[in-house]
């Protein structure tokens, strides 16, 4: 029984590969996280000399400010995860984007076209020509989830919105590449929405921007979250520091195994010859507890 997903969310999330939450975060929230990426942004442009104009992004977001940690298992957002992805997760990603305007020859240009500033793209490693996820059947298999949240207005068109195309996750990859290939316009849908809205979606989707022709800086905050036994491009392990003040369940969202003390990497040859991310040990998954908590509780509601 899910937690906490619904049929119609369900629906859209496969047919679609997204679905959205509106008034998600509250005027106050919102403010504060905005508060927190306006001190990193002005501390690392002037530390890695980018100018104002720039677009901008920071990596592994949550190890950058307290503001930030607090989502990773958002009350709303971690049962709908859970119930897609199941419990044994972590975090592969989160990261700050800002985008200041930019002139508006950029929208002369086709949307995501190759050779724009945001070409159309999925998410996935890169490095070589096999070094991405698997195409299984001509399509992506279902890896990760992404959740945006979106803390500025974009109710407004060309206002750096994030594009995406419904049931591109059913598509190959291969075809945003071959020579004259359009993606469908009936297809495109911009994800203008207002301040506070949380997007949950594939990475298999096909995504790009929309140039930002407005007067105001789109911010927002993007947490990948994949299977614990894929390991996360943000980093390798977390600082010390920030997993002693995590409670269990971001322990396990941050990559690490029981209390986080030690990290059984598989060089014990007296237990077997795996890591401890293919075979969980007790106390590694505590959003297992939490999870069958949140189905006993769905359970004793279905019963009453």
């Amino acid at each position: 029984m899910p937690i906490a997903i619904t049929e119609e969310q369900q629906r859209q999330f496969e047919e679609d590969g997204f679905f959205l939450i509106e008034d998600l975060l509250s005027p106050d929230e919102i403010a504060h996280l905005i508060q927190a990426i306006d001190v990193l942004d002005t501390h690392y442009r002037k530390l890695q000399n980018i100018g104002p104009a720039e677009a901008f992004q920071v990596r592994n977001a949550v190890a950058q400010h307290e503001a930030f940690l607090p989502l990773m298992d958002h009350p709303a957002i971690l049962p709908l995860i859970v119930d897609l992805l199941g419990c044994n997760i972590q975090i592969r990603t989160s990261h700050m984007d800002v985008r200041p305007p930019i002139s508006a020859e950029h929208a002369n240009k086709n949307l995501g076209v190759r050779g724009s500033f945001f070409p159309w793209h999925s998410d996935g490693p890169t490095g070589g020509p096999n070094f991405g996820y698997p195409i299984t059947k001509g399509i992506v298999p279902f890896i990760e989830i992404k959740l945006g949240y979106y803390l500025t207005d974009l109710t407004e068109h060309n206002s750096g919105s994030i594009c995406v195309v419904r049931g591109s996750h059913k598509m190959s990859p291969e075809l945003l590449y071959g020579e004259g290939y359009e993606v469908p316009e009936d297809k495109i849908f911009e994800v203008n929405v207002k301040a506070g809205t949380a997007m949950v979606w594939r990475t298999a989707l096909w995504h790009c921007l929309t140039p930002n022709l407005t007067s105001r800086t789109r911010k927002c905050l993007y947490y990948g979250y994949h299977h614990r036994w894929i390991r996360p491009s943000d980093y390798m392990h977390q600082d010390p520091a920030l997993i002693a003040r995590c409670t269990p369940i971001q322990k396990q969202l941050l990559g690490e195994l029981g209390t986080g003390d030690t990290n059984y990497s598989g060089d014990n040859l007296a237990q077997p010859a795996a890591t401890r991310y293919w075979h969980p040990q007790e106390g590694d998954v505590p959003l297992q507890t939490w999870m069958e908590a949140q189905e006993q509780k769905q359970d004793d509601k279905a019963a009453s």
